[in-house]
């Protein structure tokens, strides 16, 4: 479900059925005489005021539109303008879930939960990307940091903050970290990161210590801030969903292979799904806020495509960049989605559960082609 529309109600309309105005004759007219223009409603100080409410109803309107306009911008500042930051240590910090309510969900899509989470480090925001992990929640902040946090059933919940100290570019530059998206590399070596402003993929141990591996991007010639925003795992390849909707990337042993990605909107994450199908997070901004929704992404010849999607339930500012997949005790699929709050104050942290019960033959992969073997290199 998009964001909520603007509602101005219009000015009062007043009855004019059965109204009766008598006037008085002009000295000059005979009786009986039909004057040449007829007075059906004077013009009276009424229709004034009404024509003054509605002018004032309409610049509000237009205000109210261009200050919704400007935040949705302002969400999408270039990343360069917020300021470099210093090593951390690894944190444990408490984590507050506060449940929230949202519009209904759209399509099959059933709203199980909705909590705005808060914690005391700076790194808890800016995340982007979402996997689950041994029972957690696993994402990466835009500001060079790994975070693990539990369920809302915990009963003290905890987010637990790590530095990703190697990396593109040079540590504490924001703009050099700036992670993304997130997948388990297939042949359990860890965590594939994918970057934007240096576009690439890193692999890390499952510690995010140590760099394992890599793939260069930048020759893709996308804009800094508009990279890897969807990342998938299978077998030895990678496959890459760019922000702009339009490419898909999957790198191998002879290096990048672009195709066309036909999303209809921005791609804000991707994941794999139960049954072997991928899905994207879409998005699409607009003057009355930021609407999205979820898809299938389904193979068309080389190329890809996305299926009918359902909109998820929002409010204007919110801005999911991460989404997980799994399989509830009953067969259902649970699609798990986190809000990126862009580090600013009209925005915020959300988890969104929502619950749907996939047909048997809802199964919609992208796998089938792509080289089988990554092209690495190794990290300084």
């Amino acid at each position: 479900m998009g964001p909520e529309q603007l509602r101005t109600p219009g000015p009062p309309r007043y009855a004019t059925r059965g109204i009766s105005v008598r006037r008085k004759p002009a000295k000059d007219e005979e009786k009986g005489e039909t004057p040449s223009v007829r007075m059906h409603m004077p013009d009276s100080q009424l229709n004034g005021a009404e024509r003054a409410l509605q002018q004032s109803f309409r610049k509000l309107f237009y205000f109210n539109s261009l200050l919704l306009g400007a935040f949705v911008l302002l969400a999408y500042l270039p990343i360069h303008g917020l300021p470099d930051r210093k090593v951390h240590p690894p944190t444990v910090e408490m984590l507050q879930y506060q449940a929230v309510e949202l519009p209904p969900a759209g399509g099959p899509l059933r709203l199980a939960g909705a909590w705005e989470l808060t914690a005391g480090d700076r790194r808890f925001g800016g995340l982007s990307g979402l996997a689950l992990d041994e029972g957690r929640f696993l994402a990466v902040s835009d500001l060079g940091a790994v975070v693990r946090f539990d369920r809302p059933s915990a009963i003290h919940p905890k987010a637990i903050l790590q530095d990703l100290r190697i990396g593109p570019g040079r540590f504490g530059n924001k703009w050099s970290r700036d992670a993304e998206s997130i997948a388990r590399d297939p042949r359990g070596r860890g965590w594939w990161i994918g970057y934007e402003q240096y576009h690439s993929l890193w692999l890390y141990d499952d510690g995010f210590v140590h760099a394992l591996a890599s793939v260069d991007l930048g020759q893709l010639g996308w804009p800094d801030n508009r990279g890897a925003e969807g990342l998938l795992a299978e077998g030895d390849r990678l496959l890459v969903a760019a922000e702009n909707g339009q490419d898909a990337v999957e790198a191998g042993p002879d290096g990048t292979k672009r195709s066309a990605l036909n999303a209809g909107s921005e791609v804000a994450d991707a994941a794999r799904a139960p049954d072997g199908s991928s899905w994207l997070l879409l998005r699409s901004k607009g003057v009355n806020g930021i609407s999205q929704s979820i898809a299938p992404l389904l193979r068309d010849g080389q190329n890809y495509r996305v299926g009918p999607g359902w909109p998820l339930p929002k409010d204007a500012f919110d801005n999911f960049e991460g989404m997980a997949i799994e399989r509830l005790a009953n067969g259902n699929w649970r699609f798990w989605l986190v809000t990126d709050d862009g580090h600013r104050v009209m925005a915020r942290t959300l988890l969104v559960a929502l619950d749907f019960a996939p047909p048997a033959h809802n199964k919609s992969p992208a796998t089938s082609a792509g080289p089988s073997k990554l092209q690495t290199s190794r990290t300084p």
